[in-house]
């Protein structure tokens, strides 16, 4: 059962501290508005270039206090580089420039009296990060969490708290990213989460994703995009939206690296360790890493279900401590045939092995509160992987203006494997004495194997300075094999023998070809973009059942458009308002698609669902900047065919079953407000805050069913910046509950401590941190309908403490008389990778 790892059944903040909390949060923002609505008729203006005279596109602007280096106001400079301050009262300040791939700048005290209310800085001159006069050790850091007009950014890369982290672990504590215990992605109380890595989408779903992302170490990532309404130049898959999980990747010249060692402790131990490696010059980039990990948790799970006509519950508790590890190997190399064209080889690779040792679920019966059964089932489970791809890629830039194309050839194969006993006893009543039949042996054995191809081609053409065409083609093809044997002990027998009723094998093949075509332009204080994408989709499963009755087949032959619009108005320096629509589908992943049955124990297990259709989501997006510091979002999302998880149940056997299916609808409406606040110069805080609304309609083993629910959330983190190279994060996350599908969920939440220090000359970093504090990430759920009455609740290994240590060796410095290519940064997202 799918229960949000986020989810806790009684949040152990006392009242008195959640009202000091929210306290707290409350004078930031009214502390920050205060000081905005300040006015005055002073006017601070200033147009920023670089070091070659040129003009700095859109740099960010702040006005700070020359006293404490508290905010005053934020602007965004216009394609100019200019920016303006108006209505600043009298006073003391400094002004702030930022921009990515410059240095920041500092302008010098400005004096606004009423005899010199408008100071004009004329050219702000930044300094280029890579052409430093000289050599420069890049030390800027980017905050944990950034917030874009048409994105939400993580900074992974220099984070305190996300070290020694898996990537599953730094999604969960993302801005309206919920992970449930089983890895499912749901974002903005909306399920359909497209994964991609390094700008491709990755082709794994369901549980191979799940361990993908479980065994994935945060060293091994630079950041998270989270991006919630998509051009059409994205893949049309995933209706509430994309996370793109960008890999880290070295630009420095000559040779150069990083090794990391960590180590955390919650309940049991966990390691990880891995080394970079990285040589470029002029003509080449070759680089490549390691990455181990080894980890044991502990899962409990408690589920109540309740047959009120018989009068009976059956209570299930299971415990179960998992063992996994992971080695994962990545080389690569970039060859510059010349300033304009660039070719790439990648190869990624990763082996590993999931198990937990007598793991035990037991089953009571329960008859007017007294106990008259007692069912133990042990469980021995052991789950090898490993996966390679492969990526060949061609960048070519045309000229000056921007004109490019770029061509992806991509391969990958992942191989899974799962073999599971389970032995269970029935006894009578609670003393384990009397039994009512013999002992039940079950073994089965699993085997998958997943090939995917695909190629993409992308082109960029503008027609002006203002306005470019973005058109591409892609061709994917996956094929995925798939063999489920189950053996068992029939009873009266001690021979174990082939269980062809239960056994299945289940191909499926899926080609999908896509085109689109993208506009994009400005006019005065407008930005208008549109697109259009067309799908055309090709699937065939086969289920061939090892007795002949249950082979089935499924055909699916269908081609979709979906257009996209993004509309974006400058009212002035102070106020920018968006516009945005899409219209997204969410494929059933494959192990949904896949009709094998998986146990708990001989009254609860999971099975797929060949026969599920695609989802269809129609999103629109209102958005507000308030001086570029302070966003407001209004969302709303109405999906068709919605796919939820279910519980279904056989009274007469007492047995309940998940699995996927085809609801009728479900709409979405959310508001969330985004404020970074630079309180002072060694304190930032970012903070957001989310209102969700879901309702889902449909009908489930003829009941009508309308679940709904509010949510709100809210994310906090605030990194200060210390002397002698210390930096603290502090921060945390809490969610009131709502809808997982059609179960209902408990309140939830978080609080999270970390602290940095730099050593040997900046070449070292010591970060040690502590995840969910006070224990409080706990999960609950509830499901009511018909004659299904159920409710669970899951615990975990949540609160870890976590010591890293990193070093940087070889040329740690960029050379002053190198020339940078400006289309060169794209590659980072030419990586194809994959994983379970």
């Amino acid at each position: 059962m799918n229960v949000p790892q986020q989810s806790i059944h009684s949040l152990n903040f006392s009242s008195h501290n959640m009202k000091r909390f929210l306290l707290f949060i409350s004078i930031c923002f009214l502390g920050f508005i205060q000081e905005s609505m300040a006015q005055g008729k002073g006017k601070i203006t200033g147009q920023v270039i670089d070091q070659a005279q040129k003009i700095v596109e859109f740099p960010t602007a702040t006005l700070l206090k020359a006293k404490d280096s508290t905010l005053v106001k934020g602007a965004l400079g216009d394609s100019n580089g200019i920016f303006a301050f108006e209505n600043v009262p009298n006073g003391e300040y400094i002004v702030g420039i930022s921009q990515m791939g410059y240095k920041k700048f500092f302008s010098p005290k400005i004096i606004l009296t009423e005899g010199n209310y408008q100071v004009n800085l004329s050219k702000v001159q930044v300094q280029e990060e890579s052409k430093q006069l000289g050599e420069v050790v890049v030390s800027a850091q980017k905050p944990f969490i950034e917030r874009q007009v048409d994105k939400t950014i993580v900074n992974i890369e220099n984070s305190v708290v996300a070290a020694g982290s898996t990537a599953l672990e730094v999604l969960e504590r993302s801005p309206g990213v919920m992970v449930d215990k089983d890895g499912n992605i749901t974002l903005k109380g909306k399920q359909g989460v497209k994964v991609m890595i390094d700008g491709k989408i990755s082709y794994l779903s369901g549980q191979d994703l799940t361990n993908f992302l479980r065994n994935m170490s945060a060293e091994q990532l630079a950041q998270l995009e989270i991006i919630t309404n998509p051009s059409s130049k994205y893949d049309a898959a995933g209706t509430a939206g994309i996370i793109n999980i960008k890999m880290k990747k070295n630009a420095n010249i000559g040779l150069n690296g990083s090794a990391t060692a960590g180590i955390g402790h919650g309940k049991y131990l966990r390691e990880n360790a891995s080394l970079n490696l990285n040589y470029r010059n002029q003509k080449v980039n070759i680089f490549g890493n390691y990455n181990w990990n080894e980890r044991r948790q502990e899962n409990t799970n408690d589920i109540y279900r309740y047959f009120h006509n018989e009068g009976e519950t059956y209570y299930a508790q299971s415990r179960r401590v998992g063992y996994s590890y992971n080695h994962a190997l990545k080389a690569g190399v970039d060859y510059f045939l010349s300033e304009k064209t660039t070719i790439g080889v990648l190869i990624n690779g990763s082996t590993g092995r999931w198990k937990a040792d007598s793991a035990m679920t037991t089953t009571t019966k329960i008859v007017n509160n007294q106990v008259v059964q007692t069912i133990p089932t042990a469980n021995n489970a052991s789950n090898p992987w490993k996966n390679i791809s492969a990526n060949l890629n061609l960048k070519h830039t045309f000229d000056s203006t921007g004109r490019e194309l770029t061509l992806d050839l991509d391969y990958a194969y992942y191989n899974d494997q799962a073999d599971n006993s389970y032995i269970t006893q029935y006894f009578n009543g609670s003393n384990l004495s009397s039994k009512f039949r013999s002992d039940s042996i079950i073994l089965n054995k699993s085997v998958s194997d997943i090939h995917q191809y695909s190629v993409k081609l992308d082109y960029t053409l503008p027609v002006s300075k203002i306005a470019k065409w973005g058109m591409g083609l892609k061709s994917s093809y996956v094929a995925t094999q798939n063999d489920l044997r189950f053996f068992g002990k029939k009873e009266g027998s001690n021979d174990i023998l082939f269980l062809t009723q239960n056994s299945n094998n289940f191909d499926y093949k899926e080609n999908i070809h896509a085109a689109y075509l993208n506009y994009q332009t400005k006019y005065k204080k407008w930005s208008f973009q549109a697109g259009l994408r067309g799908e055309w989709t090709i699937a065939n499963g086969k289920s061939l059942g090892y007795a002949t009755m249950k082979d089935s087949t499924f055909k699916r032959n269908y081609f979709q458009v979906f257009p996209s619009a993004f509309v974006q108005y400058e009212a002035n320096k102070n106020h920018t308002l968006g516009l945005t629509y899409s219209r997204r589908i969410d494929r059933p992943s494959y192990d949904q698609l896949n009709p094998f049955l998986f146990f708990l124990d001989p009254y609860t297990y999971q099975v797929g669902n060949p026969y599920l259709r695609p989802q269809l989501t129609n999103s629109f997006e209102l958005n507000h900047s308030f001086k570029g510091v302070l966003s407001t979002t209004i969302s709303y999302s109405h999906t068709n065919d919605v796919m939820s998880d279910l519980l279904k149940q056989n009274d007469a056997t007492r047995a309940t079953y998940q699995t996927s299916d085809n609801l009728a609808t479900q709409d979405n409406l959310g508001i969330t407000i985004s404020a970074p606040l630079p309180i002072t110069k060694w304190w930032m805080s970012v903070n957001e805050f989310n209102l969700n609304y879901t309702k889902i309609t449909g009908n489930v083993q003829n009941v009508t069913i309308v679940p709904e629910a509010t949510n709100y959330y809210f994310n906090l983190n605030n990194t200060f910046s210390l002397p002698n190279d210390y930096k603290i994060e502090f921060g945390g996350w809490y969610s009131s509950g709502g809808l997982w599908s059609i179960f209902k969920i408990s309140p939830q939440g978080a609080v999270n401590f970390g602290i940095q220090k730099t050593l040997l000359n900046k070449k070292a970093t010591l970060k040690f941190n502590i995840q969910d504090i006070f224990f409080t990430n706990k999960a609950t759920a509830q499901v009511k309908y018909g004659n299904v009455d159920i409710s669970a609740a899951n615990t975990w290994d949540s609160r870890q403490a976590r010591l890293t240590f990193s070093y940087r060796f070889g040329n740690s410095k960029i050379a002053g008389a190198r020339g940078r290519s400006t289309g060169l940064d794209d590659e980072k997202r030419r990586v194809k990778n994959g994983g379970n």
